[in-house]
Parts: structure tokens; C-alpha cells; sequence
């Protein structure tokens, strides 16, 4: 009988264990948004994590013809070996019937009956070894500090489109299976995309590397676009795997390229 019950007892561990693999986007929305640091490691978030509607947001004063509203992540976010099973989103269009504007994972240009949500981070920001099932938003943010996404997969689209990396960044190891959309982003420290596989369309159009790039042994199965990309002399494409197209034309990177 006493062995039974350790063994009941042992399911009973295991069982509430499995549980708490598993967390709520909301609660770790509202954590954040009650300054509390985030640490995860090996669990499961269930749900949209939508960081544009942080108490702190703000309308931003310009003199575009739409709205603009700024949130911003004020505590170190960190999420090791974590999957997210719902959209991770620092940006969104919305129409003025309050839905997301986007085509085939495309977002539509902006426009007078949209509004835009964005999200920056004044502290670190890590998503190492995660899983993103679903789409990554972080289009217009700014990363003030590390933004290390290494050994993450991107399962749907990953936009960075316009974001800003004031600190280093790192996706090294990332595997993107579907659009990496990094046009206009702008890295001011240096930036890791060693051993970096882009299944999909890779997008670094006008991006701008200041202090240096690495593409090491990375791996382009579809078109690789740096039209117009702007290198400093510290990039890297040794050993990197061009299978697809690719294009740098107007930028100052064809001749980092090693074959």
C-alpha cells in the first residue's frame, strides 16, 4: 500500500509539473505590464502575446495622415528553450473596423483609416532556443540594449522590418522558414547571423550594418535581397550558401562574399 501511494504521489508530481510547462500570454502581458522581469525557461506560452497595448502606450505626435501609438517593454524579457504557440506581437496595423491588416502574412501599407501599434525595449531582450509558431511583429522597435534571438525558429513570417538594434544582436544559428523581413533595419553594434538558414525570401533591402555583420556558414535557399545594403568593413559571408538568387546591387557588400 505505502508503495502504491508514492507511486500515485509520483503521477501526481509529474502531472502538476507538465502543468505549469504551460503559460498563459496574458499573464506574462500583464507581468510586463506591471514592471515586473520576465524569465522563462522551457515552457509553453498559450495565446497571442500582444505587447502594443501596454498601460504606458502612447499617441505619438507626427504629421502623418494616420494614427501612431507607442508601448514600451520597460523590464528585461528573457525566454530560453520556450515555444510560443500564438502570434508575438510589438506591432500591428489595425483597420477602423479594428482588425489586423495583412495578405497572405504581408502587411498593407499604411493608410488614412489605419491606425499602428508599435513596441520598443528599453532593457534586454532574449528569445533564445524558442520556437515562434506563429508570426513575430516586431516592426518599428527599437531594441536600446542585446536583442538575442540565437537558435530560434521562426515557423511563419519574422518582421523586423524598421526596427533599430542600438545594442548587439544575435540570430545566429535561426532558422527562418518563411519571409525575413529585415528591410530598413538598422543595427548599430555588431550583428550575428552565423550558421543562419533562410528557407523563404531573405530581406535585408536598405538594411544598414554600423559596426559589422556576420553571415558565417550561412545557408540562403531562396532569393537573398541586399539591394542598397550598407556594410561596414567587419562583415562576414564565409562559407555562407547562396542556393537561391541573390542581389547587391548598390551596396558596398558583394565584395565580403567568399565562395
Amino acid at each position: 500500500m505505502k508503495r502504491l501511494s508514492i507511486f500515485v504521489f509520483a503521477i501526481c508530481v509529474s502531472f502538476v509539473s507538465f502543468a505549469q510547462k504551460e503559460v498563459s500570454a496574458k499573464s506574462i502581458f500583464e507581468a510586463i505590464d506591471k514592471k515586473q522581469q520576465i524569465q522563462y525557461d522551457g515552457v509553453v506560452v498559450i495565446g497571442t502575446l500582444d505587447l502594443t497595448e501596454l498601460s504606458n502606450k502612447k499617441r505619438k505626435n507626427n504629421k502623418a495622415s494616420w494614427d501612431e501609438y507607442k508601448s514600451t517593454v520597460e523590464v528585461p524579457v528573457v525566454f530560453r528553450n520556450c515555444t510560443f504557440k500564438g502570434d508575438v506581437i510589438a506591432y500591428k496595423n489595425l483597420s477602423k473596423d479594428g482588425k489586423r491588416k495583412s495578405i497572405a502574412g504581408f502587411n498593407i501599407e499604411l493608410g488614412e483609416s489605419s491606425t499602428t501599434y508599435s513596441t520598443d525595449f528599453t532593457e534586454n531582450v532574449v528569445f533564445e532556443n524558442c520556437t515562434f509558431e506563429g508570426d513575430s511583429e516586431f516592426k518599428y522597435s527599437n531594441f536600446a540594449r542585446v536583442a538575442n534571438f540565437s537558435g530560434t525558429k521562426f515557423s511563419q513570417q519574422a518582421n523586423f522590418k524598421y526596427a533599430h538594434f542600438k545594442g548587439e544582436a544575435s540570430f545566429s544559428g535561426n532558422l527562418f522558414s518563411e519571409y525575413a523581413n529585415f528591410k530598413y533595419a538598422d543595427f548599430d553594434d555588431q550583428v550575428y547571423f552565423k550558421n543562419a538558414r533562410f528557407r523563404d525570401y531573405a530581406d535585408f533591402k536598405y538594411a544598414h550594418f554600423h559596426d559589422g555583420v556576420s553571415f558565417k556558414s550561412g545557408r540562403f535557399q531562396r532569393h537573398a535581397d541586399f539591394k542598397y545594403t550598407s556594410f561596414s568593413n567587419d562583415t562576414d559571408f564565409q562559407s555562407t550558401d547562396f542556393e537561391g538568387s541573390n542581389d547587391f546591387k548598390y551596396s558596398n557588400g558583394k565584395r565580403y562574399v567568399s565562395r
